[in-house]
């Protein structure tokens, strides 16, 4: 028996081996985000403050949670935070674990796409397993470690859900209806599930299973959906972009999802796959096989495209590869490699080309994830050290430490700090040596 053979998908055994590698990876990430995680509110997570105060009060408007914070609509997200905040008595701990809810759920549809992928394309157990390594990646520990990030979750596991309800091999209005309902949960969390929208009415506009007035429908659908998403949107968005600007943070985005630690090489990467992506998913979009693949990649395009916009002519192209990114520039990758697996091996060529380059990415990512775990520990290290300073020094928190925590707003941090400290929040909360 060759070693391509015995790596072949067999029931049974696959199916142990994947969840026992499934299992491992999720209980790594966990483990290593709780380790990790952000120790208190901070940043962003203090505008919780106000809300969860209203919460409280039973006078929470509506309006606080549709409001666009940061080019965003949190509303999904707040609605997790509350109720972790108010569990937990403001530990950071439960909010970890809600993120790690919602990113299972994620990997769980990508495993059954891939395991559906090595079925259709007769590809090996390995390609599987590179698959679900990429969705519990260690570059989701920036995102998984700070609670406030929970909307980046609920975002992915609504998006994908979405993706793979629409690309079934057999399509019915109820899966129509529920991806819809996934397509509005993401965007209801995180602005970048805006992009599901169109991806999701493109998909639905390549099957050819469909009737061509029922397909017609649903395309319309999915497109005033857009439209009504896209007009909730433009409060918050920015006016007059460089395209150069934009493509260059688009391509550093994209790149960042193997090489975050190599800023030089990683646009290049980033184009190259855009590139060889497209030419696969257009190649091969009569397949139902190729529509996850493709919606996930041209999910992971569009987030590019979208990010950029938002946040390149203010922070510049650079600041595509800000850690937390990586959690959407991987379904890029996945559904590249998706794409990849499309391709004919018909000639021993052929298969050595698929194999070579799917390993080459592989090698990039690994190197890519103790980059990234690196990244983390020392996020872990540096909020742990302001945790810890505030509640030595409360009430009189050296000024510096009040502007970090606050986006140079001293006067708010110290203000939200007091409403955490009269809550018993951290790092106030009694421990058991006090």
């Amino acid at each position: 028996m060759t070693a391509a053979a015995s790596l072949r998908v067999v029931p049974g055994r696959t199916d142990r081996i994947v969840v026992a590698v499934f299992v491992a990876l999720a209980a790594l990430l966990l483990i290593l985000a709780l380790l990790w995680r952000v120790p208190m509110m901070l940043w962003d997570h203090l505008d919780l403050v106000p809300i969860y105060e209203r919460y409280l009060q039973g006078a929470l408007p509506i309006a606080d949670l549709v409001r666009i914070h940061g080019g965003h609509l949190h509303a999904g997200a707040y609605a997790v935070l509350l109720v972790t905040t108010d569990l937990s008595h403001g530990a950071t701990w439960l909010d970890v674990v809600a993120s790690m809810v919602f990113l299972l759920a994620y990997a769980t549809v990508i495993t059954m796409l891939a395991l559906r992928l090595a079925r259709d394309r007769d590809h090996g157990l390995a390609y599987v397993l590179i698959l679900i390594a990429f969705a519990l990646y260690p570059g989701h520990l920036a995102n998984l470690q700070w609670g406030w990030q929970v909307a980046v979750f609920v975002c992915l596991a609504g998006a994908v859900a979405a993706i793979a309800l629409l690309s079934a091999p057999v399509f019915t209005a109820m899966r129509g209806v529920a991806a819809l309902a996934c397509a509005a949960c993401a965007f209801a969390s995180f602005a970048i599930g805006f992009a599901v929208l169109p991806v999701g009415a493109l998909v639905l506009a390549l099957r050819r299973d469909l009737t061509r007035p029922a397909r017609w429908a649903w395309v319309a659908i999915w497109g005033a959906a857009t439209l009504a998403a896209a007009w909730l949107l433009h409060r918050g968005a920015p006016t007059g972009r460089d395209f150069v600007v934009v493509a260059r943070y688009a391509l550093n985005f994209l790149g960042a999802g193997v090489a975050r630690y190599a800023t030089d090489p990683a646009p290049w990467l980033g184009a190259a796959a855009l590139a060889s992506g497209l030419a696969f998913g257009w190649r091969h979009r009569a397949r139902t096989s190729t529509l996850p693949w493709l919606g996930l990649f041209l999910f992971g395009v569009a987030s590019a495209f979208l990010t950029a916009y938002g946040r390149a002519g203010d922070y510049g192209a650079e600041q595509a590869f800000a850690t937390r990114y990586v959690s959407f520039s991987s379904v890029f990758w996945l559904g590249w490699l998706g794409l990849l697996a499309q391709c004919p091996r018909d000639t021993r060529r052929q298969v050595r080309g698929v194999r070579c380059a799917t390993a080459a990415v592989a090698v990039l990512a690994t190197f890519n994830a103790v980059h990234l775990m690196k990244k983390a520990a020392v996020v872990a290290a540096r909020s742990q050290a302001v945790a810890d300073t505030i509640r030595r020094t409360y009430p009189d928190v050296p000024e510096h430490v009040l502007a970090d925590i606050y986006f140079d707003q001293p006067a708010i941090a110290r203000e939200r700090l007091a409403r955490l400290r009269a809550w018993e929040f951290a790092p106030f909360d009694r421990r058991p040596d006090q």
